[in-house]
């Protein structure tokens, strides 16, 4: 199940109903607990897209909060959620950037045009394979290896990798973009 979360609307809830930035690091995680207050009430959630279009101001510290802090909590055993943000200016991206570099993290992106990027650290053999991945809709390793001209068990590796990382789904030996949730 696929869950939408309007950040502004947490922050309206947590901090101030008539506020629209996203800055200070206890404004992020006064966000951050609303927004894990939320999944809480919904354990059968398995996709979170983070909508940032009504945030005007997004600084580093609740980037960290917010974003980051949010993936670094949310890996217990029993459950793998994964993360999607949505409606950044290029200004939230450079910010969630940084700070997902920072921790070593990675995270999709959609931007408003509806194209996906992703955040944050992944080597360049991920990008490439996970944008092949997006483009298609889903990639078996000995697809992904025939058509980059890869070793299988380096297609292999690196689709494990993506889904390790929570940047993919896997049903099988099949690999899919977050979206097909």
């Amino acid at each position: 199940m696929i869950a939408e979360i309007d950040v502004r609307a947490v922050l309206s809830r947590s901090v101030c109903e008539f506020h629209n930035d996203l800055v200070t690091r206890s404004t992020g995680r006064a966000v951050r607990s609303g927004i894990e207050a939320h999944l809480q009430e919904h354990p059968d959630v398995k996709v979170v897209v983070l909508d940032f279009s009504a945030v005007r101001v997004l600084d580093c510290s609740c980037a960290d909060e917010v974003v980051a802090q949010l993936l670094l909590r949310s890996v217990p055993a029993d459950r793998a959620t994964y993360f999607i943000v949505r409606g950044l200016d290029e200004v939230h991206a450079d910010q969630i950037d940084e700070v997902l570099r920072r921790h070593g993290l990675t995270l999709v992106a959609e931007e408003r045009g509806g194209a996906k990027r992703l955040l944050g650290w992944a080597t360049d053999l991920m990008r490439t394979a996970w944008e092949r991945v997006v483009s298609h809709g889903s990639a078996l390793p000995e697809e992904l290896a025939s058509e980059l001209s890869w070793p299988l068990d380096e297609a292999r590796r690196t689709l494990d990798e993506l889904a390790g990382h929570r940047l993919l789904l896997r049903a099988d030996a099949l690999y899919l973009p977050l979206t097909a949730a």
